[in-house]
């Protein structure tokens, strides 16, 4: 097994999401009379994060060419009415740290982030209580986004070790994947919804996973 000294994480999604999303999606598909399961919106809704540019800082306008394009992706048109609807329905919904976070509290190598993030990340980080970052690098705060090179070699500077030595961990083929492993990164998809069963990727179902691979 190659020698691992430090480990990276993406945030959204992959420490932290909206649990409540999904279901408030579905709430007002259901209000609509249209009835798509829970699994099928969270395919469709990370097929299009993964085709637009999210911005460090979101906006309405931004969420409604979003919510139309998710929309489009389920055959479903993208009246204004249930953009609306949608946005409304999802806007201002709490992060909440996924269960299997707790994993990291028995991982003794030096942990860091990399997320395409505002400068509330530090703080919204403080929720994985019991889990200690030695890099936190948000997007935002380096003026680097994802799936730009720069950002990543910015994490290669700051753990100080060659790139095959770096663990990273990330729920996007796009942001996270692709652009870690060109520079040598051993990058892992993490794919707790069984989104992507016919991946090329290195895979985790689980954070638990993630020791048995360092």
């Amino acid at each position: 097994m190659p020698k691992t000294s430090a480990v990276f994480l993406d945030a959204a999604n992959t420490l932290l999401h909206k649990p409540d999303l999904y279901p408030a999606i579905g709430k007002v598909l259901r209000d609509a009379g249209i009835d798509v399961p829970e699994k099928e919106i969270a395919s469709r809704h990370r097929l299009v994060s993964e085709a637009l540019e999210f911005p460090d800082r979101t906006s309405r306008d931004f969420y409604q060419q979003f919510n139309a394009q998710f929309l489009r992706a389920l055959g479903i048109a993208a009246e204004p009415d249930l953009v609306d609807a949608i946005h409304d329905a999802c806007s201002y919904l709490p992060w909440a740290k996924f269960p299997d976070v707790a994993c990291l509290e028995t991982i003794t190598l030096p942990l860091g982030v990399l997320s395409n993030w505002d400068r509330s990340l530090p703080d919204k980080l403080q929720s994985l209580t019991g889990v200690a970052f030695r890099w936190v690098l948000g997007s935002e705060d380096q003026q680097a986004r994802k799936p730009d090179p720069v950002f990543f070699e910015m994490m290669l500077r700051v753990a100080a070790c060659p790139a095959h030595e770096i663990a990273y961990v990330g729920d996007s083929v796009r942001l996270d994947m692709e652009p870690a492993r060109r520079l040598g990164i051993r990058a892992y998809l993490i794919d707790r919804d069984d989104l992507y069963p016919h991946t090329d990727q290195p895979r985790l179902r689980s954070l638990a996973g993630l020791a048995a691979v360092l």
